[in-house]
């Protein structure tokens, strides 16, 4: 029998982490002030962090920590001790994206689980393999992946897989993108995107058209669980750090029922809510 996929929740803060837990996610991702690719949000100081770890453990749940930047030369200098406050913090895992990053965790928390970052990209089983080589137990693969290629590299690999389900999509490769860099000097690989193309930005315009061409709409795969727990995957991600608390809460409430074997009526509703808190469409 396949195991049902862990739910992992957003929490911008200590708040977003209570809701999370509290509706039902196994797991939440967070980030404190630096290293993390969401410098929007409150995140965690290292107190904040250690009472939400207690908070969670006390209640069966992980807390995973964002290291997911790639850091300057300056920051590669501070690693060692925010790694280590992490770890005495109690972090379930590092979620990194740069090779740097990964020796260090693996240097000064050696305990501790390391996961490669979407923003790795990793998109063949060959490369999810050497990760594992390398000492990550998980990969969070690319988001532009069909279903057909998750399944060929859970296969091809014993790395646990997992996969983001809802939430915002970049409109590069992974959020590899430097058009925010470049039209105001805010990195998306710094933490700090300022989202350009969600602006009104017509591409070869025609009238009628809302001029929003490099906008995606937001994901939602809801409806679909029950093809990536086929395909392998151990975890499901919902993207939402910088959404405010009741999105927390209304889309972790909806995956857990749908992964807990909601019928289509109560997916429906649940979908539709989550539409209701927020649409990009």
């Amino acid at each position: 029998m396949l195991q049902i996929p862990e739910l992992l929740a957003p929490a911008g803060d200590a708040e977003r982490l209570r809701y999370a837990i509290n509706y039902g996610a196994d797991a939440v991702y967070c980030g404190l002030p630096e290293f993390g690719m969401r410098s929007a949000p409150a995140n965690f100081t290292p107190e904040q962090l250690t009472e939400s770890v207690i908070y969670a453990h006390a209640r069966g749940r992980k807390v995973y920590l964002t290291m997911n930047t790639l850091p300057t030369n300056e920051e590669a200098d501070r690693l060692p001790e925010a790694i280590k406050e992490a770890a005495k913090a109690g972090v379930d895992a590092f979620i990194v994206a740069d090779l740097g990053v990964l020796d260090a965790c693996k240097t000064f928390a050696p305990d501790i689980d390391v996961h490669l970052s979407t923003q790795t990209g990793i998109t063949n089983w060959a490369a999810a393999r050497a990760a594992y080589k390398m000492g990550a137990k998980r990969v969070v693969l690319a988001r532009e992946l069909s279903k057909e290629e998750i399944a060929a590299i859970c296969a091809g690999t014993s790395m646990r897989c997992e996969v983001f389900v809802h939430g915002a999509l970049c409109m590069s490769f992974s959020g590899a993108c430097l058009l925010s860099s470049m039209a105001g000097e805010r990195s998306g690989n710094r933490g700090t995107c300022a989202q350009p193309c969600r602006k009104r930005m017509g591409l070869d315009y025609m009238p009628g058209r809302d001029e929003y061409d490099l906008s995606l709409g937001d994901l939602c795969m809801i409806e679909h669980l029950a093809e990536l727990k086929q395909a392998g995957v151990s975890c499901i991600k919902l993207e939402g750090r910088m959404k405010r608390a009741e999105y927390v809460a209304v889309v972790t409430r909806a995956y857990r029922d749908a992964l807990d074997g909601a019928d289509k009526a109560e997916i429906s509703r649940h979908k539709k809510h989550m539409l209701d808190i927020f649409d990009r469409g």
